[in-house]
């Protein structure tokens, strides 16, 4: 399970949204910050395969309790529930089946840290994939990473002082709906993918940025709340065919809605109605301004 390839390309892109980042200090903080997930694509040497024969046939995709069982870096081939806190120094959770549920229950998943190069749970060509809440991931540096895969969602999950709380490279179609992410350096950053919906989502105190797009195309973000971070949207310039509308985006240090750092609309064709907003680049993006 190696997603290096993805990785590297998206740390190259990422790189470049720094560099178009206000602060000059800003850039150097996502740039370092992007380069120390390269480490965290590859699972943990001591990952555990949960491969009893009715989850490699994927015959049942109900969530059952496994408590005794579940442990850090182990990966998963049927639905789960958590049934107590998962405290990790390993990757939490790898996804190794297609069609499945993760309820975290209420529970919390926790890293050993944001500077760790571990992940909350990882993704890797999966589809069909549905992690739910309540509950909690945190202290890592990638919340949930998604490297390829389709049709996923992630609902009502809290996401809390990991680097980027969800990390999507060439995925298309992901769902990231009614989630609470604050105190992150990054909410929600996508590379190469196309077809997410972000909707109702709160992001609060995300440092960095609390969406950022690279390269990706077609994806809707709608009805979000984000405050409290230097750029509250950023979709760089070949980022195209979005479509964000009716969010609220306000109280961000820098920039509200920021298009290419400037990019007229017609250049990349990306769509920004009715967001409530103060600041944008190009002016014109906030309804009313």
């Amino acid at each position: 399970m190696n997603n290096k390839i993805y990785l590297m390309a998206a740390i190259i892109a990422f790189a470049s949204v720094g560099a178009l980042l206000i602060q000059p200090t800003v850039a150097s903080a996502q740039s370092s910050m992007i380069d120390n997930i390269l480490n965290s694509a590859t699972p943990s040497s001591n990952s555990n395969d949960n491969s009893q024969s009715s989850q490699e046939n994927g015959s049942s995709n109900t969530a059952i309790p496994l408590s005794t069982s579940l442990s850090c870096g182990q990966v998963i081939k049927q639905s789960v529930k958590l049934t107590a806190n998962l405290d990790c120094k390993t990757d939490g959770i790898i996804v190794g089946a297609d069609g499945i549920t993760i309820d975290l229950n209420g529970f919390t998943l926790s890293g050993p840290g944001e500077k760790s190069s571990k992940v909350g749970i990882m993704f890797a060509d999966n589809d069909e994939v549905t992690v739910q809440g309540p509950g909690i991931i945190k202290n890592f540096q990638a919340g949930a990473l998604f490297s390829g895969g389709e049709d996923n969602k992630i609902s009502r999950v809290t996401f809390t002082d990991n680097e980027i709380a969800v990390f999507e490279t060439g995925s298309k179609n992901v769902a990231i709906e009614d989630n609470l992410m604050f105190g992150n350096s990054i909410g929600v950053a996508a590379h190469s993918s196309s077809g997410s919906k972000l909707t109702t989502n709160l992001f609060k105190s995300n440092d960095l940025a609390g969406v950022t797009l690279v390269n990706s195309a077609k994806n809707e973000l709608s009805m979000n709340t984000i405050q409290g971070s230097v750029n509250g949207i950023f979709l760089d310039g070949q980022s195209t065919d979005n479509n964000v509308n009716s969010n609220n985006v306000l109280q961000n240090r820098g920039v509200d809605l920021n298009n290419g750092n400037g990019l007229p609309t017609n250049i990349n064709s990306n769509v920004f109605s009715d967001n409530n907003c103060n600041t944008s680049v190009p002016d014109g993006l906030c309804l009313g301004r």
